[in-house]
C-alpha cells in the first residue's frame, strides 16, 4: 500500500507545519493553498463538532468531488446515508480524532466511477489551537486497479498504517 507523490508531498509539507513540540498540530491558517498549488483539488476538509461528535465536510477539491456521487460541502457525516456512525468513513475519522494520529488507508472505492476499484486516503489531523484537533484534512488517490479484490466484509482499519515519518518524529 504506497501512497501517491501527491499524498506524499501533503504528508511531508503537514510533517513541516507541524510544531516542534511533537505531538501538536498544524493549524488550518498554517496550510497555504499558493504552496500546494494543484493537488489543492485533491484535498477535502472535514471539522470535527462535539456533543455529540460528528464531521461536517468545509472543503471538497474539485478533482475529488469528481468521485462523490454530489457535492457534500457543509453537510454532515450524521446527514448523509451511510456514512454516519458505524459506517467506514465515521470509523476512521473517529480513529483519527481519538487517537490523534495522521492516518493512511485504502479502502474499495463506491462512487460514480465503476472503472475504480480502489480509493485511499490519507486523514491529517489540524487545530486552530495546534492542540484541541478540530479539523482533519484528507487527502484522497482514486485507482484503476485491475484484480483488486476486498473482502466482502472489508474492515477500513484493517489496511490503514500510521505514516513512519509522524511515529519517527515523536518517537
Amino acid at each position: 500500500m504506497k501512497m501517491s507523490t501527491t499524498q506524499e508531498f501533503v504528508l511531508r509539507y503537514w510533517l513541516e507545519a507541524c510544531p516542534n513540540d511533537g505531538r501538536t498540530f498544524p493549524a488550518r491558517a498554517d496550510i497555504k493553498v499558493t504552496d500546494l498549488r494543484n493537488r489543492m483539488s485533491h484535498i477535502g476538509v472535514v471539522e470535527v463538532e462535539q456533543n455529540p461528535l460528528d464531521f461536517r465536510y468545509r472543503l471538497i477539491g474539485t478533482w475529488l468531488r469528481g468521485f462523490l456521487y454530489e457535492d457534500y460541502t457543509g453537510r454532515s457525516l450524521r446527514e448523509l446515508e451511510g456514512k454516519g456512525p458505524g459506517s467506514g468513513l465515521w470509523s476512521i475519522l473517529e480513529n483519527v480524532y481519538h487517537d490523534r494520529d495522521p492516518l493512511y488507508c485504502a479502502v474499495p472505492y463506491v462512487g460514480p466511477k465503476a472503472d475504480y476499484k480502489q480509493a485511499s486516503t490519507l486523514y491529517l489531523p489540524l487545530a486552530d489551537d495546534h492542540e484541541t484537533m478540530n479539523k482533519i484534512m484528507l487527502v484522497s488517490n482514486f485507482e484503476l486497479i485491475e484484480g483488486t479484490a476486498f473482502p466482502s466484509e472489508h474492515d477500513p482499519m484493517a489496511s490503514r498504517f500510521v505514516p513512519p515519518e509522524w511515529r519517527d518524529r515523536n518517537a
